[in-house]
C-alpha cells in the first residue's frame, strides 16, 4: 500500500497555523482516497533533538508532501535546517520516492510562493526523488478563520481536487508531466489590504506602539 509522510514546518509553537491546518486537510483527504499518511511537525521534532525516527519513516514512505509558510519569500530557516539533515544523514533514495509541496503566503498573489516550491523541486533533485507538483496558495490566512466563506468556494475546490490529484498520482506507476497549482482567493485586494493594515495597528496598539512607529527600519544606517 502507498503511503505519505506529510511535514507540517510551521515555525510556530502551539499555536494554530495554516500550514497546520492543510496538513491536516491534506492527511483527511489523502487517506479518504486509501493513502494512509502521518504528519510529522518539524519544529517539535527539531526541538527534540533527535530526528532519527522522523527521518528513517520520511525515508521509508513512497511519498512526501511538505507544508510550509512563505518566510522572506523562501523557507523558514528551520525546515532548511531539518532538510539538510535529512539528505546528510540517509542520503539519496535508492527508490522512486515522489515529492509534494503546499506553500502559503500572505500575500494575494499565489505565484510569489514559486521560488520556494523551486527549491522543494531542488531538494528532491539532490536525494534523487522525484518531484511532481507544487501548490502555491495565496492569502493563506484566510483560511484560518473563512474556510466556509462563500469567497472562498472556489478556492477549497481547487485545493480538494488537488488534493485528489496528487493520490492518484501516488498510486500510478507513470509518470505524466504536471504543472503546479496556484489558488488565487477570490476577494478584493484592497479590501484585503486593508484588513491586513487594520490588523497591524492593533497589534501595535496592545504592544505599546504608535502607528508610525510600524515604518521603523532599525537597521537602517543614518546618514
Amino acid at each position: 500500500m502507498k503511503k505519505i509522510i506529510i511535514l507540517n514546518a510551521s515555525p510556530k509553537n502551539n499555536e494554530k497555523s495554516v500550514s497546520g491546518l492543510l496538513s491536516l486537510m491534506a492527511k483527511e483527504q489523502l487517506s479518504s482516497k486509501g493513502i494512509p499518511a502521518d504528519i510529522i511537525d518539524v519544529r517539535k521534532t527539531l526541538t527534540s533533538k533527535d530526528c532519527t525516527a522522523a527521518f528513517n519513516a520520511m525515508h521509508e514512505v513512497h511519498a512526501m508532501l511538505i507544508v510550509f509558510p512563505l518566510y522572506f519569500f523562501c523557507m523558514p530557516g528551520m525546515l532548511t535546517r531539518f532538510l539538510e539533515d535529512y539528505a546528510a544523514l540517509l542520503g539519496s533514495q535508492d527508490k522512486p520516492q515522489k515529492v509534494y509541496t503546499i506553500v502559503n503566503c500572505g500575500f494575494p498573489e499565489p505565484e510569489i510562493n514559486e521560488e520556494a516550491i523551486h527549491v522543494i523541486q531542488s531538494f528532491s533533485r539532490h536525494i534523487n526523488a522525484l518531484f511532481r507538483f507544487g501548490i502555491g496558495f495565496g492569502s493563506g490566512g484566510m483560511i484560518m478563520g473563512a474556510k466556509e466563506a462563500p469567497f472562498m468556494k472556489k478556492a477549497m475546490k481547487t485545493l480538494n481536487d488537488t488534493f485528489n490529484l496528487m493520490a492518484d498520482d501516488i498510486r500510478s506507476e507513470q509518470l505524466p508531466p504536471l504543472k503546479n497549482v496556484y489558488i488565487k482567493v477570490g476577494f478584493p485586494r484592497r479590501l484585503y489590504f486593508f484588513g491586513g493594515s487594520f490588523g497591524w495597528r492593533k497589534l501595535a496598539k496592545q504592544n505599546g506602539l504608535k502607528t508610525c512607529e510600524l515604518y521603523r527600519k532599525p537597521y537602517q544606517t543614518k546618514s
